[in-house]
């Protein structure tokens, strides 16, 4: 199992199991959030991955602690900015917008995104949030990962033309 293979795989166990929680209440068969005694927002604001959400328009509605404290800014610096000011390849910024204004998932999409200082390579998983096929936002994970983990998946993704 290559690096890619084995990233991937953890992306899908962590990515399952929000999946499973969301969907709980639809079937005895997946996790329900009463097994828990946190709130599910508190489960996903102290979450060990990053998740944010993006609204239609690009701006950051929501960024949990992890998000925030592996970029290095504060919620007033982050959240209610647009998303271009974070993103170094216009090019990938580009591409993530129109894949996700045509209701198209994000998967393992690696971004190299400005931190508070320094640039990280970040591998995001998105999807959008629509109703009646209005975008109304995104759901966003993203892991940092070290620049020759990021390069494997850049080698391998295959970005819009």
């Amino acid at each position: 199992m290559n690096v890619y293979e084995l990233f991937s795989f953890k992306a899908f166990i962590y990515f399952t199991m929000a999946y499973s929680l969301e969907k709980g209440a639809e079937s005895k068969s997946y996790v329900r959030w009463s097994m828990f005694t946190e709130s599910p927002v508190e489960f996903i604001h102290n979450s060990s991955i990053g998740i944010h959400a993006v609204s239609a328009e690009g701006i950051i509605l929501y960024a949990n602690k992890c998000e925030l404290e592996v970029l290095g800014y504060t919620e007033e610096e982050y959240v209610g900015h647009h998303v271009s000011e974070f993103q170094v390849d216009e090019h990938c910024l580009s591409d993530m917008l129109t894949r996700l204004g045509n209701l198209e998932n994000l998967n393992n999409y690696p971004a190299r995104v400005q931190g508070k200082g320094s640039i990280k390579y970040i591998i995001y998983n998105s999807s959008v949030y629509e109703e009646n096929g209005e975008f109304k936002h995104t759901r966003c994970y993203g892991t940092e990962v070290d620049k020759i983990i990021y390069d494997v998946f850049l080698k391998h993704f295959k970005f819009s033309k």
